[in-house]
C-alpha cells in the first residue's frame, strides 16, 4: 500500500468511526513519516474524545514544526478545560507566523476564557496581520455588546464591501435585532452561502412579517442543507403555526441530535398541550445538558401539581441561576400561601438580579 493510499484510508475509517483500524493505519503512517499523517492522527483522537492521547500526538507534531497542528492542539487544551493554556499557545503560533493563529487566540480569549480586553487586542492583531475572517469576526465580537453596536455595523460593512459573504449575514442579524425585518432580508439575502446560517434569519425576518410560508420555504431549505440547529428552529416555528404532529417530529429529531435548546424547547411544547409528566422528564433532560432555564418551568408544573416544596425548591434554583421572573413567580406561590414576609424577604434578591423600581414595589406591595 502506498503512503498516500495508506493515509486515505485512515481518513476513511476514521469518518466511519472505526477508531481502532483507522489508528493502527496512522500509527504506520507516522513511523514511515508519511506527510500530514500525525496531525490527522491527532485529529482522529480529539474527534475520539481522547484527549491526552490527542495532545501527545499533537505536541509532537507541534514539536516538528507542523503549523497544522496549532489549531487541533488548541480545540484538545478547550476541549479539556485549559483555555487560558489554548490561548497562550496560539499567541505563541502567532508569533512564529503561523496562519490565521491570531484570530484563533482571539476568538479563544472571547469565547472559552471571556477575556474581552485581550480578545479584542487579538482581534486587531489579526485584521493587522491580514487574517482571512479577521474583520468580519470582530465587528461580531463589538456586536455583543449594546453599546458597541454602531462601531460592529462599521466593521463589518468593511468586511462585506472586501467580500466577506458572513459579514452580510451578521448585519443582517443586527438589523433583525434592531426590529427591522425588511433591511434585514436585504442584507442576509446577499450572504447566503451553502450552509449559511443566514437562511434561519431569513425565516424569522420572513415570520415578523406575516410571511408564513416564505418563512417555512428557508426553514426547510436550513433543514435540507443540514444548518446547525435547523430543525429545533422549524419545530418552534411548526409549534407557533399550530402544526403539532409536524413540530412534534422536528423537536425529536433534533434532541436525537442534539441540538442547542432541543430538550427544553421541546418541554415547553409538551407543556403547552398538557402533557405535563412527559414535560417535567424533558425538563429534567435539559437541565442535565445545563439549562437553567427549565428550573422555573419545572417549579411551574409542580406548583400547578400541588406540590409546592419542590416548586419552592426548583424557584431557588431558578433565581440561584440568576433568573429574575422566577423571583415574581416564586412571590406568587408565597402569596398565594399568604408567606407574605417571605414575599418581602425577596426584594434583595430581585434588586441583585437587576429589578427595576417597578418591579421592586411590586414586591413590597
Amino acid at each position: 500500500m502506498s503512503a498516500g493510499d495508506m493515509l486515505a484510508r485512515a481518513n476513511r475509517l476514521a469518518a466511519m468511526n472505526l477508531y481502532e483500524k483507522a489508528g493502527e493505519l496512522y500509527e504506520q503512517a507516522v513511523r514511515e513519516h508519511v506527510p500530514g499523517a500525525i496531525v490527522k492522527y491527532g485529529e482522529m483522537l480529539f474527534e475520539a474524545g481522547d484527549y491526552p492521547a490527542a495532545e501527545k500526538v499533537l505536541r509532537s507534531a507541534v514539536d516538528e514544526g507542523d503549523d497544522a497542528a496549532y489549531g487541533w492542539l488548541s480545540d484538545v487544551l478547550v476541549a479539556a478545560e485549559r483555555p487560558s493554556e489554548a490561548a497562550h499557545l496560539m499567541e505563541r503560533a502567532a508569533g512564529q507566523g503561523v496562519p490565521k493563529a491570531a484570530l484563533r487566540a482571539a476568538t479563544i480569549w472571547a469565547d472559552a476564557v471571556g477575556d474581552r480586553e485581550r480578545a479584542e487586542s487579538w482581534y486587531k492583531k489579526a485584521i493587522d496581520r491580514g487574517e482571512p475572517g479577521a474583520v468580519n469576526d470582530y465587528g461580531v465580537f463589538l456586536a455583543e455588546d449594546e453599546n458597541r453596536l454602531d462601531e460592529a455595523e462599521r466593521l463589518l460593512r468593511v468586511a462585506a464591501e472586501e467580500g466577506d459573504d458572513l459579514a452580510y449575514g451578521n448585519l443582517g442579524s443586527i438589523a433583525l435585532d434592531r426590529g427591522d425585518p425588511e433591511a434585514a432580508i436585504e442584507l442576509l439575502r446577499q450572504g447566503i452561502t451553502p450552509g449559511s446560517s443566514a437562511l434561519l434569519h431569513l425565516a424569522v425576518a420572513e415570520e415578523q412579517l406575516g410571511r408564513f410560508a416564505a418563512a417555512r420555504a428557508y426553514f426547510d431549505r436550513a433543514v435540507s442543507e443540514d444548518i446547525p440547529d435547523a430543525l429545533v428552529k422549524r419545530a418552534q416555528f411548526l409549534a407557533d403555526q399550530d402544526e403539532a404532529e409536524a413540530a412534534e417530529a422536528d423537536f425529536l429529531a433534533a434532541a436525537d441530535r442534539g441540538e442547542a435548546g432541543a430538550d427544553y424547547y421541546y418541554a415547553a411544547f409538551l407543556a403547552r398541550y398538557g402533557r405535563a409528566d412527559e414535560a417535567t422528564d424533558r425538563f429534567q433532560r435539559a437541565i442535565e445538558a445545563g439549562s437553567d432555564a427549565a428550573y422555573e418551568d419545572l417549579a411551574l408544573i409542580h406548583q400547578s401539581n400541588g406540590d409546592t416544596a419542590t416548586a419552592e425548591k426548583y424557584f431557588m434554583a431558578s433565581i440561584t441561576a440568576g433568573w429574575l421572573s422566577a423571583v415574581f413567580s416564586y412571590a406568587d406561590m408565597l402569596r398565594g400561601q399568604g408567606r407574605l414576609s417571605e414575599v418581602a424577604a425577596l426584594v434583595p434578591l430581585a434588586e441583585n438580579l437587576g429589578a427595576d423600581p417597578e418591579e421592586i414595589a411590586a414586591l413590597r406591595e
